[in-house]
């Protein structure tokens, strides 16, 4: 995606979903929100609209190249 798309495409999951992260659930600032492919493209998934949802920095990062919830949602 270019930044354009990008921010578009931002736009769109925050009008759908809101401001809070998929994952936590946790209300955050837009600036603080990260784009998140459900399935990762490193294992097929697309920039389709149905495979992104918005999610904070920590959550994505801790997810990373997963097709798993992040550690932090996971229940032990």
């Amino acid at each position: 995606m270019n930044p354009r798309q990008k921010r578009n495409k931002k736009q769109k999951l925050l009008d759908f979903y809101g401001s809070e992260c998929w994952w936590c659930r946790q209300n955050l600032l837009t600036e603080y929100l990260t784009i998140d492919h459900l399935v990762p493209k490193s294992h097929g998934g697309s920039d389709s609209f149905e495979n992104l949802r918005l999610s904070c920095l920590p959550c994505n990062n801790s997810r990373g190249n997963s097709l798993y919830p992040p550690i932090s949602w996971r229940k032990n």
